[in-house]
């Protein structure tokens, strides 16, 4: 039943590892493709169950860490598998190359929930249900704010988002997506103390604690249903209406010169027929500046705008930098509105994006080579300021942020504080890097959390999907079909007031983390069980 290594630490055995394996799979489905709360917490229920029955055979906590590792192996390879068709398919990179990518990706990601169950087993033999739920809880978190961190951080697939549409979901406005992974793991925890160990170990299950451990459980899973972004929020401002549109231009022809003009002309043609106040087109609708737009395209849109109705394109910009001489290219968002009567015509407001992403939009120091084995445009870009206003139209304060931008709420909230802070947010992406891959509603469930994180509607104009209204309860009120050209009228109603979480941030819920791993650790060497 158990195994011991040379250095006299036990190992998993190999059901164990193939079950966290599994679980794992089993957990990464849970946000797409088959996105549903109940299933993302029943694979870390079954992950940490399997952690307690190897606890009570003896494993050390470098075994758990590796039951972890293996869990996560699988939760970030089979989640985050279009990696995959953004380097073979789109960018043409060698297959065995891209699928070992993905692989030692997945393994870098893995080392962090491998981390967090090393230090909470750490001293743990047969842990109370509160003690073991506050320690996994605290150490798991911690690790899933320190990925979202490191070089840039890549919080994709964070525990919390997992959790949309579900109970948990409540807890957002006041302790965000971290906070709501903190929660389901405590929740996933106290299930799994409260299964049986199995017949061939001396921890049997103490049936009253058992009950107590399930109460507590769906308990803390039903204290997020008094919570909501209504609390904490109120409508302000004119209802704005908008027109999205989605172009699904291949991402293989989407920087070819005759395939990008036509590009143009249908989005113009999107524009010109709407009667919006604001129109949105997605990232790098437009894949040259401003400047190099034909002439009579320009014109036309120069003579619709000044007609009321304002567009906002996604487009590169070249821009130079304090102290430099030479500009760089900046992905940016670029509003074209009709100035108020009697007033000069204004330069066109601006927004740069701040967060870029490794690989595509800045080449990490000793990595040239790996980029360059992708035949994509790829090149360093300017970063925009952390401040930067938002856009007002139509009685609206509108941010915007681009791409996975969305996945760093503790950077979206920047947009929304203060006296002149965001009514209402909206992502630009361009998602036809990853093909017809479940990258699309994992990004979804992203911009959906972040609706409730703020209390903030959120519009998403996309290539290829998913193109949608997300209204301050982080539902989808209305969305385009993927992978189709279309255009999407909805009415908006901005929101104002703060929610907890865009007052403090992750602060709160970093303080909780750290709290819970030194007050079980005293526990510990008190000897209580709890």
């Amino acid at each position: 039943m158990r195994r011991t290594d040379r250095a006299g630490l036990s190992r998993p055995s190999l059901a164990h590892l193939s079950v966290a394996c599994a679980a794992g799979a089993l957990h990464a489905a849970g946000f797409g493709p088959w996105p549903h709360w109940l299933l993302a917490l029943a694979a870390l229920t079954l992950l940490f169950a399997i952690m307690r029955r190897a606890a009570a055979q003896g494993a050390s906590p470098a075994a758990q860490a590796l039951l972890a590792a293996a869990f996560a192996m699988s939760w970030f390879g089979v989640g985050l598998s279009w990696l995959y068709v953004s380097m073979h398919d789109v960018g043409g990179m060698p297959a065995p190359m891209a699928a070992a990518a993905v692989v030692l990706f997945s393994a870098y990601l893995s080392l962090y929930p491998a981390a967090a169950s090393w230090l909470a087993w750490r001293g743990l033999h047969a842990p109370g249900p509160w003690q073991l739920a506050l320690r996994l809880a605290g150490a798991w978190t911690l690790a899933e704010m320190a990925r979202g961190w490191v070089m840039t951080g890549f919080p994709w697939l964070a525990i919390g988002y997992g959790q949309i549409d579900g109970p948990l979901d409540g807890i957002a406005p006041l302790a965000g997506v971290y906070g709501i992974g903190a929660l389901t793991v405590a929740v996933a925890a106290l299930v799994a103390w409260a299964l049986p160990c199995g017949r061939d170990t001396d921890h049997a299950v103490d049936v009253r604690r058992a009950a107590q451990a399930v109460a507590t459980a769906v308990g803390l899973a039903c204290l997020p249903l008094v919570s909501s972004p209504a609390q904490w929020t109120h409508a302000a401002g004119p209802t704005l209406s908008v027109r999205l549109l989605q172009g699904n231009v291949p991402q293989a022809l989407k920087f070819d010169p005759e395939r990008a003009q036509r590009a143009m002309q249908d989005y113009l043609a999107g524009f010109e027929s709407g009667t919006a106040t604001l129109t949105i087109l997605p990232e790098t609708a437009w894949t040259v500046p401003w400047n190099y737009t034909p002439e009579a395209l320009a014109k036309r849109i120069e003579t619709h705008v000044a007609r009321g109705h304002a567009v906002a394109i996604g487009m590169p910009l070249l821009r130079t930098e304090p102290g430099s001489s030479a500009p760089r290219p900046t992905n940016s968002v670029t509003l074209f509105a009709a100035p108020k009567t009697g007033l000069p015509t204004p330069e066109p407001a601006v927004y740069d994006k701040r967060h870029l992403v490794p690989f595509g939009e800045f080449v990490p120091w000793g990595f040239r080579w790996f980029v360059q084995m992708m035949h994509i445009p790829l090149g360093d870009f300017g970063r925009g300021a952390n401040t930067q206003r938002p856009f007002t139209v139509g009685g609206q304060r509108v941010a915007f942020n681009i791409c996975y931008e969305d996945l760093f709420g503790e950077e979206i909230i920047d947009a929304v504080r203060g006296a002149s802070g965001a009514t209402i947010l909206a992502n630009v992406s361009n998602i036809g890097w990853f093909g017809r891959s479940h990258a699309l509603p994992q990004h979804l469930q992203i911009s959906r959390m972040r609706a409730l994180e703020t209390g903030r509607p959120m519009l998403r104009a996309t290539n290829t999907g998913m193109t949608a209204l997300i209204d301050a309860q982080g539902r989808v009120v209305a969305a385009l079909p993927p992978h189709e050209a279309g255009l999407l009228d909805v009415q908006v109603q901005g929101t104002e007031g703060l929610t907890p979480f865009v007052r403090t941030g992750n602060l709160g819920v970093l303080v909780v983390a750290l709290a819970a791993l030194l007050g079980t650790a005293t526990t510990r060497r008190r000897g209580l069980g709890g």
